[in-house]
């Protein structure tokens, strides 16, 4: 491993997010353990929460933005996150959160299709990644109980042991999603809903991968920080809004497709618009002194 390797590992933000991740874990179980189904908005706005934290006491090198007026029931709990990983180059990931409920299944993979909307969240995540060069996971919030002699011995795509409870958040590719989310039962009546056993841990990776890892910039599209400023007019720093207050004003005024049109020289705007994609939530993070 060489020293900038260690130096990342070791970094502030890697520790947050494997933080991050075992506090979700943990709360899924607590909840599971009462029958409890929390939803995936609820979850991001407490990681939003600990990112903004650990931004103003540990490290100033996270933004957080969100958009009011867009009702989450509605659109979801989708994140940009913009890795910074030369001066002024950023990687872009599309990421769409879902949540393990007490039934130990995903339940919402399939939502948002219907007869007028004619396409699945997939779809627009791999049409967003062909012509943006964006890499899109689901971002799945997980928690299992384990029994103490329980074994647990798996690697990351870096080579580093990782703790079961790291798949607290974990990121799945959309070909796997969009092949569990179409399976049927034997008589092929039915969608059958994933459980987490069928995508963990063989077909997912600790969400930590995305700050722990010196990422790969090679046949990547990189963005420079002013495209990430400017390609969506409703991003505000979350600090300054109130979601909950704000949703009915705004979300009559403007329908999301009309955030990118001011934009139509913007590589994310151009690309957003393309595939339908309008997130509700971005997280920018800058290089720090410390790698």
């Amino acid at each position: 491993m060489t020293e900038a390797e260690q130096n990342l590992i070791n970094s502030g933000r890697c520790i947050l997010f494997e933080r991050i991740a075992s506090e979700v874990w943990n709360r899924i179980i607590r909840a599971h353990d009462v029958n409890v189904n929390l939803r995936e908005e609820g979850v991001t706005y407490d990681i939003l929460v600990d990112i903004l934290r650990f931004s103003k006491y540990h490290s100033g090198n996270f933004d957080v933005y969100a958009k009011p007026g867009y009702d989450e029931n509605k659109y979801g709990s989708d994140i940009d996150v913009f890795v910074e990983t030369s001066k002024n180059q950023y990687r872009w990931f599309a990421l769409q959160a879902k949540i393990l409920k007490s039934n130990n299944r995903y339940n919402t993979l399939r939502d948002g299709y219907s007869t007028t909307n004619p396409s699945y969240q997939w779809d627009k995540l791999k049409l967003l990644e062909g012509v943006s060069g964006c890499r899109a996971y689901y971002l799945l919030y997980n928690g299992k109980p384990r029994s103490k002699d329980y074994v647990f011995n798996i690697t990351d795509h870096c080579s580093r042991p990782y703790t079961e409870d790291q798949l607290g958040c974990s990121l799945v590719s959309v070909q796997v999603i969009e092949r569990l989310g179409l399976k049927r039962n034997v008589r092929g009546t039915r969608y059958v809903n994933p459980t987490y056993e069928d995508i963990h841990p063989n077909d997912s990776e600790p969400w930590r991968t995305l700050v722990c890892c010196m990422l790969d910039k090679a046949q990547v599209t990189l963005y420079e920080k002013a495209e990430i400023s400017n390609y969506n007019s409703k991003f505000k720093p979350i600090s300054e809004i109130s979601l909950s207050e704000d949703i009915q004003d705004y979300e009559v005024d403007k329908e999301p497709s009309d955030d990118f049109n001011e934009n139509t020289d913007n590589r994310i705007a151009v690309a957003s618009m393309k595939a339908d994609w309008n997130p509700t939530f971005k997280i920018v993070i800058n290089r720090s002194d410390s790698y």
